[in-house]
Order: C-alpha cells, then structure tokens, then sequence
C-alpha cells in the first residue's frame, strides 16, 4: 500500500460548543470563533494544494473544510454522510449538566464508556464502525497521498478506533480540541499515529502560522 497521511480536524467552535450542549446530528453552525480557528488553520496549511477533502455534511464541519480548501486552492472537497457526528439521540440540545440530572443512571454508564452505553434514542456503535470505516476506505483507496477528513468529536474518535485498533473506551480518553488537526499515517505496516489534537494555530497570531508546519 502506498503511504498516505490522514489529517483529522474537527470542526471549528460553535455556540453549543461552548455552553457543552450535546449536538450530534443537530446542524449547529460555526460561531465567530470557529469561523477565525478555520481561517487560521487555512493559513497554516495554504501550501497543501494537493490535498483531498472529505468533510461531514453537517454545517459546522462543511463549513470548516470550505473554508481549509479555498485556502489552499485544493480541486477536490467532497461530503460523506459517514463522517456526520453520531446522534445522541434524546440528550440532543441538552447540555451535560441537563443530561445528566435527566437520567443520572444512563448518564454514569455513557460517560464510563460512550461507545458501548450510547444516550437513549442515539446511534449503535455497530452502525458508527460501518459508516466510517467506508469513508476511511476510500479515503486510503484515493490517488491523492494527502488527504483532509473534516469532522466531529465522536467520529474522529471512531477512526482512530479502528485505523490503530484502539478499545472504544480508550479513545474517548483522548482530547480532541474545536479545529485540531490528528494525523494518521497508512503505510505498508499499517498504521500509526503521528500527532494528537494540535490546535497551536487556534493560540498563535496568523503572521507565524505559515512557519509553523505539522510533522508528517
């Protein structure tokens, strides 16, 4: 298999975002902030011309991937259901403090492992692991050795599941911060991760971003 290198981002910041309201298939666009996080990203790879993106059809994350690919003039920006966040089913529009006082016991279980104790009404994990891992299939079936993959906090997570054979449980264990970048690379002998949610660009003044390159 030819290398590739696969660069998560989540989303840019939104209102619910920062009241921690559960937003799942709720389509809540980005806030100011999150459109200025997308913008100085998009200063910060300009240069990856060549990349591929696959965004979420959710607002929030189209909006961050237009944003990322007309900086840096890439011809491909694609939308895949699969990359849409996981429902979270009554608990959407609920913060987590209103979650949790609604049903403390469900709450408990979804927070010791939320794959595995999914919010009443949301998505199975099963259908999650289906829906993505045909996105990263052909994402690492793709001509382009670069490519982009917008999405959200559960879904990102999901891939990282199944790209590093991590546990369910393990990979809620890791932060993902609004508009950080994750990368995974493909090769021969599988994969690996190469770095974890940095959002420097989200903290450091545009004039130094394009000086700032990611290690892959």
């Amino acid at each position: 298999m030819a290398k590739k290198h696969l660069f998560f981002v989540r989303h840019g910041k939104t209102e619910w975002n920062g009241q921690y309201r559960f937003q799942g298939r709720s389509d809540v666009p980005l806030n100011e902030e999150g459109q200025k996080q997308a913008e100085a990203l998009a200063v910060r790879i300009r240069t990856w011309k060549d990349a591929c993106f696959f965004t979420s059809t959710l607002s929030r994350a189209a909006e961050t991937a237009r944003i990322l690919s007309s900086g840096c003039r890439s011809e491909r920006l694609e939308k895949r259901e699969g990359l849409s966040e996981m429902s979270f089913g009554v608990w959407e529009g609920l913060s987590i403090f209103e979650a949790e006082t609604a049903d403390p016991d469900a709450f408990r279980k979804w927070k010791q492992s939320p794959f595995e104790h999914i919010p009443p009404g949301g998505e199975p994990y099963p259908e999650i692991m289906n829906r993505v891992s045909a996105v990263l299939d052909e994402a690492l079936s793709s001509k382009e050795e670069r490519i982009v993959l917008v999405s959200h906090g559960g879904i990102i997570r999901a891939a990282l599941s199944i790209l590093l054979g991590l546990s369910p449980s393990s990979v809620w264990k890791m932060k993902l911060s609004n508009c950080s970048v994750t990368a995974v690379e493909s090769g021969k002998r599988g994969c690996s991760l190469v770095f974890l949610n940095d959002d420097l660009h989200t903290l450091l003044s545009s004039e130094i971003l394009p000086d700032i390159p990611f290690p892959a």
